[in-house]
């Protein structure tokens, strides 16, 4: 998310400026692809996921610039180090930290370029418990929502993200598949058998990409009450057989709520002359030797509570979920089953005749008949 912010940030001054006549050509800009970007929160007590990217150019094609082959530590006070492993597309992870609350700590990057980035010393702040984590159906779609407290008030500031999975499910199992034959024309065969239920059955995941913040600063008590964190549109297929949502919850220090709530605006707050206007972001994490060249992004130390739930489909009323089907019916002859060659009409059930033979195959697009084109995987997730 934050990459997506930051240009957003970088360019809406020119969007919004007065007066502008010439044509606004986005080839032209450049050079806002080097900055680093760091998301996540170091966990003292638990698994800490820290992700690194670049901010990208106007015209760039990805969604993500991700930083690979970095150097991710914690460092204590006395320079003991904790590293992070790669793990792919720029995520650094370690399974279990056990920091001493008493003390600082220091994230440290070591880009593949040789260049070093360093964190303020940082503080160990506790999370209190998720309370409740439902889920509500309302107009328009369905919202989830948590409740949290410190009964001793010292939270105050909070931060959300989540990550969440759902099934994907096909229209039918797919017996058949088109086979071309060697003159160009076509034929239908028995698909193999193996094939058929990881065509069936897919799981898709994701995670937020939102800045979720929330402050019970201006309240008496330290109370989060009804705090939505994700929500889910009419119609979606996150809904259409079983959804899981892990929802993780952080104390903030002010520096990294403040910080956020800048971005969370220069995202938010665009389009018009009146609206606040960009403000510059200066995180806490810098360039060890080029202490002007500062990484995007604020890193916390914070204990991480988390809760999951599950949605079931028939839980539901009135979901509308449809899949948008191709549902033609083929000859059965070789010049008609050509439709079939390519793959993405799919041969479903036999038409047969009166004398009992094979007169045509009703065919199916292939998003309804294989899970796997509508970007699923058969990775079954081991919670699910």
């Amino acid at each position: 998310m934050i990459r997506k912010l930051l240009i957003l940030s970088l360019f809406s001054t020119l969007l919004t400026s007065p007066g502008c006549r010439k044509p606004f050509n986005p080839e032209t800009i450049k050079g806002f692809s080097s900055a680093l970007i760091v998301e996540g929160v170091i966990n003292p007590s638990g698994v800490t996921n820290i992700y690194l990217s670049r901010t990208l150019d106007l015209d760039d094609k990805v969604a993500v610039k991700a930083e690979l082959k970095a150097t991710v530590q914690v460092l204590t006070e006395n320079n003991a180090a904790f590293t992070l492993t790669e793990k792919g597309n720029g995520l650094y992870s370690i399974p279990q930290l056990s920091l001493n609350s008493a003390q600082k700590y220091r994230l440290k990057i070591k880009t593949a370029a040789g260049v070093e980035y360093m964190s303020d010393p940082m503080g160990v702040k506790n999370t209190p418990l998720i309370d409740n984590l439902t889920w509500v159906r309302e107009p328009g779609g369905v919202g989830i929502y948590v409740d949290a407290h410190d009964s001793q008030n010292n939270t105050r500031y909070y931060q959300w993200d989540y990550e969440e999975d759902w099934e994907l499910r096909s229209l039918d199992e797919s017996l058949y598949k088109g086979m071309p034959l060697s003159n160009g024309k076509g034929s239908v065969v028995s698909r193999d058998p193996k094939e058929t239920p990881l065509m069936l059955t897919c799981y898709k995941s994701g995670r937020s990409t939102n800045i979720d913040i929330f402050s019970t600063a201006p309240l008496t008590n330290d109370v989060v009450s009804k705090h939505r964190v994700v929500f889910i549109p009419d119609n979606s297929e996150k809904l259409a057989v079983r959804y899981s949502v892990l929802v993780r919850q952080y104390a903030l220090p002010f520096e990294a709520f403040e910080y956020l709530s800048m971005m969370k605006r220069n995202s938010e707050q665009l389009g018009s002359f009146f609206d606040a206007q960009p403000s510059e972001l200066i995180g806490n994490i810098r360039n060890i030797n080029d202490p002007k060249d500062i990484a995007i992004g604020f890193i916390g130390i914070a204990s991480v509570q988390e809760k999951r739930i599950f949605i079931e489909r028939n839980e539901l009323q009135s979901w509308g979920f449809r899949l948008s089907c191709v549902n033609p019916i083929v000859k059965n002859n070789a010049d008609s089953l050509v439709a079939f060659n390519s793959g993405q009409l799919i041969p479903r059930t036999p038409i047969i005749s009166a004398g009992g033979g094979i007169e045509a195959w009703e065919g199916l697009s292939i998003n309804c008949m294989d899970c796997r084109s509508r970007g699923g995987n058969n990775n079954k997730p081991a919670f699910w």
